[in-house]
């Protein structure tokens, strides 16, 4: 209740900011006015598929009259994606569409901010986790450590297994080996299975030649688009974990935005989190279907039993996460908290 209250203070402190910018404008106010912000950002994403951030974008440059201009560029062409956090700090760039994932090594908490197997299973969980229960706030804290202010987190996917042959069982897992993300595969590894890095693009033909049997990169849209279905046709549900991303901003350059336009960025956070969410989770079911329809793709639940194994073992990923220092310590208790309140885990 707390919080909710603590949202509406915000908003209505934006309400009068611009109702005083309105009505009564000064000689100072007159001045922000006119100064126009250009903020360069840079995302993950390639240049196709940049559109997912446009509403951000428009946002932004809509609610500041012009004012709040960011510039967009695709992963790579400033910084290397990987750099992106240190990029923002000293100002070589504005802001950033990362995943904490990226620099973990430097803030291990991202890891749990970019989604620990087993544990937030909705967009619901996501959202209330941050809002609601603390994260966010303590992401914040973690990320003023290295000069950067986290604006708010983007869930943008979640994470299943997808094989040439169908998984039910623990035992039909282990006899598989797959691609996956060092965090995916360290929790298959915990399960007796085979588990390997490689970079997404070569994992269609690592499967066509049978040296992987399958893949844990994303969701149906993701996977369609590297066309995993022709070679793995089998798509297991529940999902292993969610898939988060992020917008951050250099910590001067935040400093340096008149009060309402700070505003105006965490408003456009939310805004860019909600669709991006919405856009995603209804591409999932769309994706599902057509590969369904045009290559026979068949969805295959995982049995309780195998769910609750791979369950325990993410449970020892939390543990030793919540080693790594003190934000880790209070993330995951946060997490452990919140997973026992909605009847997750005892």
């Amino acid at each position: 209740m707390k919080r909710f209250l603590s949202s509406m203070v915000v908003l209505l402190a934006a309400f009068f900011v611009f109702s005083a910018v309105l009505v009564a404008p000064s000689v100072d106010v007159c001045a922000a006015e006119q100064k126009v912000y250009k903020l360069r950002m840079q995302v993950l994403f390639g240049p196709s598929q940049m559109y997912q951030y446009q509403p951000f974008i428009d946002f932004c440059k809509d609610a500041s009259g012009g004012r709040l201009i960011i510039q967009p560029f695709a992963g790579g062409q400033l910084v290397p994606t990987d750099q992106m956090l240190d990029a923002c700090a000293e100002g070589t760039i504005d802001l950033a569409g990362g995943a904490g994932g990226y620099w973990s090594n430097k803030i291990p908490l991202a890891d749990i901010e970019a989604g620990m197997p087993f544990s937030l299973r909705t967009l619901t969980d996501v959202n209330t986790f941050f809002y609601q229960k603390g994260f966010l706030e303590l992401c914040r804290k973690a990320y003023a450590e290295h000069g950067v202010y986290y604006l708010g987190p983007q869930m943008v996917d979640f994470t299943y297994i997808q094989a040439n042959k169908p998984v039910k069982t623990l035992d039909d897992l282990k006899k598989l080996k797959f691609r996956a993300v060092p965090n995916t595969g360290k929790l298959l590894g915990k399960a007796g299975v085979a588990a390997v890095y490689m970079p997404a693009e070569e994992v269609y033909m690592a499967i066509s030649t049978g040296t992987l049997d399958g893949v844990t990169y994303g969701g149906a849209m993701s996977n369609a688009a590297m066309s995993f279905q022709e070679v793995a046709p089998y798509y297991m549900t529940p999902p292993l974990n969610t898939a988060g991303q992020n917008l951050i901003i250099g910590m001067k350059q935040w400093k340096s935005l008149p009060k309402d336009l700070q505003m105006i960025l965490e408003l456009a956070t939310h805004y860019e989190n909600l669709y991006i969410q919405t856009m995603n989770w209804d591409l999932e079911f769309k994706s599902r279907e057509k590969m369904i329809k045009e290559n026979g793709l068949k969805i295959v639940k995982m049995d309780d039993a195998t769910v609750n194994a791979l369950t325990g073992y993410a449970k020892e990923m939390w543990q030793e996460q919540a080693e790594k220092d003190e934000y880790c310590k209070q993330g995951i208790d946060m997490l452990v908290n919140y997973l026992k309140e909605v009847g997750y885990i005892q």
